[in-house]
């Protein structure tokens, strides 16, 4: 009782929804349309078409949202009614809802008929026939609806159901086909356009780039939504989409050429292409028909974590369906007089419809060729290594003993030499027609060949599958240098660093260990300059040493070294090797024991925090992943809402994101008021020293664009009084670029360190506008810190340049042509 109570609670909210579902379901019940659909009597008020528009039934175009075409049609739209419509009313309330919806059905319906009235004058066969077909339902009501609603929501929620939306919608078309689909793209469209303008001032946030994090979130869900396809056509009827094919590309098994040649050439029936598929079917051939459906959703799964091999494997597959999809084409321009058939996606209007074909997966391949950046974390060495040798060594074991078992019956004389074999192999685990010269029927075998040559596809691609998955969901992935030397440098780090570095830890960072491992450098490597994160790891009394000995290890292999963010630690080592300094950030620390927010200057500190009191708004201390779902969706928002702001991506190697959060040993703080609102958030790194945890570094900090005034003061004010009682101290870290020391040294090294730091000067007022690092260092500056000094070493001044383009590859590893183009502009003036 309790839960059906809460669920008429929640309907009570949403008048508009429950009207249209009562509606729509009594509707049905009234009608008796639930098993078969409206009869035949109603369909002049149950479906609207170009033909009862002409004869006057303008309602129609209303009258037909409250019918469905079968059981699976009832269910599939009560279920979009319950969630896109309620949750569109939620956002848009009642009386806009209503408005978005029946507009959105006017629009849809209009730009349907304008389009295919349009497609039929240019004598298209597939949209050309629709002209006269009857449309019923509400789906394009619903979609247009939801998507105007998009527009109030925030920037991450805006960017997803955007894309799941659209991309289901797209992919109906492509590969169903029909009618209603075609107008479900419609009212998407104009759902779209409505969001935007709903947003108004906000309307140019979708222009703007999303997170890393974000952008392969939503690759991975586009991956997954096309990887359905072809498992959708096969449960439709009559798929007629331009992708329809891709069901007999991709799902096993397939007829050889010879036999579509036998079968499909001249005046032939409408079960053509089914012929043959007898000889291939094994007692399980459906695992077979499924292997790239789970293969692209497990890719997609990876992929959301910036897997690199789940990149590929997903780019492979794409390219595999390209090449299928190519041989088809041309399969399909060798038959003759190839009949219009009404459950293909020619339907007689000739070859521009299959095109697609080959166009969809490969502008997958090139999309996701295109943001290969965002996928970092790449797979050890041994998890490859044992891939490959899992996987290969089942394909060479199977394929070998059907090959021995193919030679002992004769095959040699029997299938046309060994190209016959080859062509016996590829019918078991490739979806591919082959040429009728090695085309051989599968009969007569012995029990043995027609064992292996059943079984022997299913059984690689479940190892296959079963490999990829276990590689992907294990700690099998780290650095190029692999996870193992990572536990080494996160050891080393508890022995002693400085307060940036944990940021070591960080992809796609590499390690350099002195002898016997006592030491590390942490360092990005971009062109031939070895970019190192802070100073060396390890117990400090090695740290010269060490850092002495990656200096040599540079010099072996060609390398240019350059220290960034170091303290003057290593100073006078690298002075006497003849190296030469820059100022490039100020670190600001704040001893805790003795800090009270007493007196004037602690005012806005005070301020905020009472203003936090008297709102509901506390501090809560959590690791990222003990964070609750709803907190974690939030943080989310605040990420890309802040991203969403800036016109270039966001900056890495000293500046931490989402993914940062992940690591155990990483504090979150959030402000979150009485309805469990995030009003902002900030993370701290450890810091070690033998073993012992000494200070806490703040990396990760944003705010909700509506957050009260001071809620960063109120929250670095909670660590300050969180953290007291355990350290001694900590670090605001430091903003780079914002110094006023640039350029310190003098004598001879004075020339150069000024004109670096004039170029650094002028990069830093043109990058203020962007992300404020001097205005951070003012924020940081009103907790009256203590300065200290990280400086840039390099030896010589003709090395600068290199250093230059490494640093903006390092903090801007994301940033493209066009985003390049504008920084520049932004530079200039």
């Amino acid at each position: 009782m309790t839960g059906l109570r809460g669920i008429w609670t929640q309907f009570r909210h949403l008048p508009f929804t429950l009207s249209v579902l009562v509606a729509f379901l009594f509707t049905a019940a009234a009608t008796g349309s639930f098993l078969n659909g409206p009869p035949e009597s109603l369909l002049e008020v149950a479906s609207v078409s170009a033909q009862g528009l002409q004869a006057g039934r303008w309602w129609t175009m209303f009258t037909s949202l409250f019918f469905a075409t079968n059981p699976l049609a009832y269910l599939a739209a009560s279920f979009m009614i319950v969630a896109l419509l309620g949750a569109a009313e939620r956002q848009l309330g009642s009386l806009r809802a209503a408005v978005f919806f029946f507009a959105g059905q006017f629009g849809a319906v209009s730009l349907f008929l304008l389009v295919t009235q349009l497609a039929r004058y240019a004598g298209d066969g597939w949209l050309g026939l629709m002209v006269d077909a009857p449309l019923i339902g509400p789906y394009a009501a619903i979609l247009a609806a939801v998507l105007a609603a998009c527009g109030l929501l925030p920037t991450l929620w805006q960017r997803r159901l955007r894309t799941a939306v659209v991309s289901a919608a797209l992919l109906l078309v492509l590969y169903v086909g029909h009618p209603e689909t075609v107008a479900g793209l419609a009212g998407a469209l104009i759902g779209l356009v409505a969001g935007w303008w709903l947003q108004g001032d906000k309307g140019t946030l979708h222009r703007h780039r999303s997170t890393g994090r974000e952008t392969r979130n939503l690759l991975a869900l586009t991956v997954a939504i096309f990887a359905v396809g072809p498992i959708l056509t096969a449960t439709v009827r009559t798929p007629t989409g331009p992708l329809a094919l891709l069901r007999d590309v991709v799902l096993n098994p397939l007829p050889t050429l010879t036999q579509l040649e036998q079968n499909c050439g001249g005046t032939v029936d409408v079960n053509c292409l089914e012929a043959g598929r007898s000889g291939f079917a094994g007692p399980l051939g459906l695992v077979l028909a499924v292997v790239p459906v789970v293969l692209l959703l497990i890719c997609a799964d990876g992929m959301r974590h910036g897997r690199q091999l789940a990149l590929r494997i997903a780019v492979l597959v794409q390219l595999a369906v390209t090449a299928l999809a190519t041989v088809y084409l041309a399969l399909f321009a060798r038959i003759p007089h190839y009949p219009n058939r009404p459950h293909t996606a020619l339907m007689g209007s000739g070859f521009v419809h299959v095109l697609p074909l080959v166009a969809v997966p490969l502008a997958l391949v090139l999309l996701l060729a295109a943001n290969r950046h965002l996928f970092r974390v790449e797979t050890t060495r041994k998890a490859r290594r044992i891939l490959g040798l899992g996987v290969g060594g089942t394909f060479l074991g199977l394929a070998g003993g059907y090959a021995g078992a193919w030679l002992a019956a004769g095959g040699l004389d029997r299938d046309g030499g060994w190209l016959g074999l080859a062509a016996e192999l590829a019918r078991q685990y490739l979806p591919l027609p082959i040429p009728s010269a090695y085309n051989r029927v599968f009969q007569h075998r012995n029990a043995v060949e027609a064992f292996l040559f059943a079984y022997s596809g299913v059984v690689f691609w479940v190892v296959a599958l079963a490999g990829v998955w276990l590689v992907l969901l294990r700690r099998s992935h780290g650095t190029d240098a692999g996870i193992g030397d990572r536990d080494v440098v996160r050891r080393l780090i508890r022995q002693g660093g400085d307060s940036l570095s944990w940021m070591a830890l960080w992809e796609p960072n590499k390690y350099w260990f002195s002898p016997g491992q006592r030491g590390a450098v942490a360092y990005q490597q971009h062109g031939n300059v070895a970019l190192t994160l802070a100073g060396p790891l390890g117990p400090a009394e090695q740290c010269e040493q060490t850092a002495a000995q990656f200096l040599d290890y540079c010099a072996e292999h060609a390398l240019i070294p350059c220290f960034y963010s170091c303290t003057d630690e290593l100073w006078p080592m690298l002075q006497a090797r003849g190296y030469r300094r820059l100022a490039v950030a100020q670190e600001t620390r704040l001893g805790l024991r003795e800090l009270t927010f007493k007196g004037k200057e602690w005012q806005n500190v005070r301020t905020a925090l009472n203003r936090a009191a008297k709102t509901g708004v506390h501090p809560v201390w959590s690791r990222y992943a003990d964070l609750s779902p709803s907190l974690r969706a939030q943080l989310s928002e605040l990420s890309e809402e802040w991203a969403a702001r800036k016109s270039v991506p966001e900056m890495g190697f000293t500046l931490g994101g989402l993914d940062e959060l992940a690591d155990r040993e990483v504090q979150c703080c959030l402000a979150v008021d009485v309805d469990g609102r995030v009003q902002g958030v900030t993370s701290w790194l450890p810091v070690y020293n033998r073993g012992v945890l000494v200070s806490w570094t703040l990396d990760f900090m944003r705010r909700r664009t509506d957050a009260f005034p001071g809620v960063m003061e109120f929250l670095i004010a909670s660590a300050v009084l969180e953290l007291r009682n355990s350290v001694e101290a900590i670090s605001l870290s430091g903003s780079p670029l914002a110094t006023e020391e640039l350029g310190e040294e003098s004598g001879d090294d004075a020339k150069p360190a000024e004109g670096l730091a004039g170029i650094l000067d002028v990069v830093a007022r043109a990058l203020e506008p962007v992300y404020g690092f001097r205005s951070l260092a003012a924020f940081k500056s009103r907790f009256k810190p203590e300065y200290r000094t990280l400086f840039l070493y390099y030896q010589d001044p003709l090395q600068l340049p290199a250093i230059g383009r490494a640093l903006s590859r390092a903090y801007l590893p994301d940033l493209s042509v066009r985003q390049s183009a504008r920084l520049l502009r932004t530079l200039v003036r």
